[in-house]
């Protein structure tokens, strides 16, 4: 049996994105993100969502830059806990033992907002 939900901003099934910022003075951090998806093929693009009040957010906005993962089950609690846990009063790669990594500096064509 069929049941409409209404008109919702739901989209299921959605994989789980981490996505990564480093804070002003170079702290890493990771955040669980439920709004995220493709934006574009040409060229490849994503959007993230996140509320302007997350020390992600701030991260992103400073250094102009932040990377998207999309883990394996076999790091669901590691995702979990990035979701839950707020990077500014603790370091998330430190109690998950997950190894942060840059990315290769890329030249900025997006847009954050």
């Amino acid at each position: 049996m069929k049941k409409s939900l209404g008109a919702r901003s739901l989209v299921f099934p959605t994989p789980v994105w981490v996505v990564g910022t480093y804070d002003k003075k170079g702290k890493p951090n990771i955040m669980t993100v439920a709004w995220g998806g493709m934006c574009c093929s040409k060229p490849p693009c994503v959007a993230v969502s996140l509320r302007k009040a997350t020390y992600s957010y701030a991260n992103m906005v400073e250094r102009e830059a932040f990377t998207v993962n999309v883990p394996s089950e076999r790091f669901l609690k590691e995702a979990d806990y990035a979701g839950i846990a707020s990077g500014r009063e603790t370091d998330k790669f430190e109690d998950t033992g997950l190894t942060p990594v840059k990315s290769e500096p890329r030249p900025w064509r997006g847009t954050l907002c």
